[in-house]
């Protein structure tokens, strides 16, 4: 495999080069924006308002309650939030934004310590929408939905009523609208104020964003590779641990990996343009290689990392992306003629 990362990333340096056409940046910049950022935000702020309507039915129903709609509702959040996740370059990078909707990975069990003090505060006005923001971003998030959603004690009190069913009912109910609230102020920032600024933005400014949009896609391979892949993967069978995919609960670590590498050759697609010349042709095909693998790996991921039978298959994943991810990094910025920066993984 080594060797196979060498020779892909040789035959990259080789194409790698001046580029034959001169980058038009805020071509590019708005071409992005429209084409990928703002459609995403949009399906999220859909998906998010109606899981919060699927919550505030769910706990109008007399028990025993039926989950699916629950589930289906979840399904389509975490699908939407894992097409956009790794983009922080705007209106999601402030205020915290991006930290409410996910708090993954989790240190130091702060979305258990966060959920635990939200279910044992006796003030009814803690899970008001002014004072929930204030809350602990660990509890807030898709991540703790689905402890919520998914763990077998809240679960089964949900479908029940019995137990803590109504304090759960209350703070899935909390959680849920906030993620409905953040995701309508992203999508609303970036109509009127980011999309605007871009449409009027000198090329200076234009560059800037084309950069941190390659910075963020590059940031989000490296994410999947040691986050994603190597964490559960462990250095051994032995070492394996499944709880660190993300997910995990809901089953969902690989089918949030196959919707960021879909997302990641969409944004790299808007970047580029079309034709996308020698390299960014070459950024592309990676790209939708590694997609490919994806398809085809276990389900569940955390479980197949510790099964002797299909860890294979989850290694190989791992050893793609990191293919991928150094032939991106050696095409992509020369085709858009950037040079990228650090991004929030550097020094961890």
């Amino acid at each position: 495999m080594k060797r196979v990362i060498a020779g892909l990333a040789f035959i990259s340096a080789l194409l790698s080069g001046a580029s034959a056409r001169a980058v038009d940046y805020h071509e590019a910049a708005l071409r992005t924006a429209r084409e990928f950022a703002l459609p995403r935000y949009e399906a999220l702020a859909e998906a998010t308002a109606a899981q919060a309507r699927a919550w505030d039915d769910f706990c109008k129903v007399a028990a025993p309650r039926d989950l699916n709609t629950l589930d289906a509702a979840f399904g389509a959040a975490a699908g939407a939030w894992a097409q956009i996740e790794f983009v922080r370059y705007g209106p999601i990078g402030e205020g915290f934004r991006f930290e409410r909707m996910a708090h993954w990975p989790e240190r130091r069990n702060a979305i258990s310590r966060a959920l635990s003090n939200l279910m044992s505060r006796p003030e009814a006005d803690v899970l008001s929408p002014e004072r929930f923001r204030e809350t602990s971003v660990a509890g807030q998030g898709i991540s703790a939905l689905e402890r919520i959603l998914f763990e077998d004690g809240s679960r089964g009190d949900l479908r029940s009523g019995a137990g803590s069913a109504k304090r759960f009912c209350l703070v899935g109910e909390a959680i849920a609208d906030a993620l409905a609230a953040t995701s309508r102020e992203v999508a609303e920032a970036w109509r009127s104020q980011t999309l605007p600024q871009l449409e009027n933005a000198d090329e200076a400014r234009a560059r800037q964003a084309v950069t941190r949009f390659t910075t963020d896609l590059l940031t989000g391979l490296q994410v999947i590779e040691e986050l994603k892949l190597t964490a559960p993967l462990g250095k051994s069978i032995d070492t394996a641990r499944p709880t660190l995919s993300e997910l995990w609960r809901s089953g969902r670590a690989t089918q949030t990996i196959q919707l960021n590498l879909q997302s990641a050759h969409a944004l790299a697609a808007a970047l580029l343009g079309t034709p996308p010349g020698s390299d960014g042709q070459h950024t592309l095909s990676a790209i939708k290689a590694v997609a490919s693998i994806a398809e085809r790996s276990p389900e569940n991921l955390g479980e197949a990392a510790a099964d002797p039978r299909r860890r294979r298959q989850i290694i190989l994943l791992r050893d793609a992306v990191a293919s991928a991810r150094e032939i991106v990094g050696a095409s992509l910025p020369p085709a858009l003629e950037i040079t990228t920066g650090f991004n929030s993984l550097d020094g961890d």
